[in-house]
């Protein structure tokens, strides 16, 4: 319960990496709003659950969880979110940057529509929910806003262009937020994840290409993928009194895989 009474909202917050959050923040104690995307909630390509089955399993197990539907790239809506949680508990506490998309192309395939759309939802979008967060918690004189990247920050992909750049993006970003809003108690970091198999990889790993997800489990000194719960572990510990001083960090989750490919 080291996030009890706190007032969380986190992006892409019902499927993969954004679900485990979800629910363990709602075991450490934090209200959670789970914002979702409606197109893209109703189509899971590995079963996963709608926002509202999430919120309904988390209340269902003691927790506190509402959901709220929105495009992170579109300001007006993200300003209507951010007032949604503000009028419906009192104030926001944690901000979880994790809405992401990729849609995985050859360089050469990659059209400007993919292009604009991958740096939309996944840069602006963060820009937008960071900056309408801080609006919020700058009087307040408190705050988390943290971020979810990933190592293809540092190392680029062959079948993610459109996508390594914007992960790039999100890391100057935490540390511009980070310089921003520290005079007003709000800290700002990101978690890395390495390669985690949910909905975004699911095809590419699970179906088209298991050779290439052993090849990935073979490099890493673990000898395993991160999972999901992995990432949120480390947004909790962001999250709490334990990283008060913690600001402006990255915290890379990948079982040591990075360094055995440097």
């Amino acid at each position: 319960m080291r996030l009890k009474e706190k007032v969380t909202l986190v992006t892409g917050g019902s499927r993969g990496i954004g679900r485990a959050i979800s629910e363990r923040f709602a075991i450490e104690g934090s209200q959670v709003v789970i914002n979702y995307l409606p197109d893209a909630d109703s189509s899971s390509t590995a079963g996963s659950p709608s926002a509202e089955d999430v919120a309904q399993s988390i209340v269902a197990s003691g927790g506190m969880a509402s959901c709220y539907p929105a495009d992170v790239s579109d300001s007006k809506a993200v300003g209507q979110m951010i007032d949604y949680v503000i009028e419906s508990y009192g104030r926001l506490d944690v901000l979880i940057c994790n809405a992401g998309i990729c849609p995985f192309s050859r360089f050469t395939e990659i059209t400007e529509e993919q292009w604009d759309r991958v740096n939309d939802v996944n840069l602006k979008g963060a820009f937008l929910c960071a900056q309408a967060a801080a609006k919020v918690m700058i009087p307040r004189k408190t705050g988390r806003i943290l971020f979810t990247s990933s190592v293809s920050s540092i190392f680029g992909g062959s079948l993610q262009a459109h996508y390594c750049p914007t992960k790039g993006g999100i890391n100057q970003l935490m540390k511009s937020v980070a310089l921003a809003v520290g005079e007003y108690g709000i800290t700002s970091n990101a978690v890395l994840p390495g390669t985690v198999v949910t909905d975004i990889n699911y095809q590419q790993l699970e179906i088209d290409s298991p050779d290439l997800k052993q090849y990935f489990i073979d490099r890493t000194p673990l000898r395993r993928l991160a999972e999901p719960k992995d990432i949120a572990s480390a947004m909790v510990f962001f999250a709490s009194e334990d990283a008060a001083m913690i600001s402006g960090a990255t915290l890379v989750i990948d079982g040591g895989m990075s360094i055995n490919l440097q």
